[in-house]
C-alpha cells in the first residue's frame, strides 16, 4: 500500500504542473524556454528520487518523471521571439 503521504505529493506535483502549463497558454506568466526546460529537468530528477526512495512508489516515480519530460520538451518547442510587449519610443 501506498503511502498517504506521497500520494498527497503525488497529487500536489501535477497540481503545479497542470497551474504552470494553463498559466503558460492562457499568458498569465511568461516563462523563458530555459526556465521551462529546468522546470521540467527538476520534475523528472524528483520522479527518480520517488523511484529510489520508496519500494512501491515505483509507478508514481515514474508518472511524475513521464509529467517532467513532457514539461522540459514541450519547452524546448516554445517560440521564444514571441513578445506581448512592445515598448512606446
Amino acid at each position: 500500500m501506498l503511502n498517504l503521504g506521497l500520494l498527497i505529493l503525488t497529487a500536489l506535483v501535477v497540481l503545479i504542473t497542470v497551474m504552470f502549463h494553463a498559466g503558460a497558454l492562457l499568458d498569465f506568466i511568461r516563462p523563458s524556454v530555459l526556465q521551462t526546460q529546468l522546470f521540467g529537468l527538476h520534475t523528472t530528477l524528483f520522479g527518480a528520487v520517488v523511484i529510489l526512495a520508496y519500494e512501491d512508489g515505483r509507478g508514481i516515480g515514474v508518472f511524475i518523471g513521464i509529467i517532467g519530460l513532457f514539461t522540459g520538451i514541450s519547452g524546448s518547442f516554445r517560440d521564444s521571439s514571441k513578445s506581448g510587449d512592445k515598448k512606446n519610443i
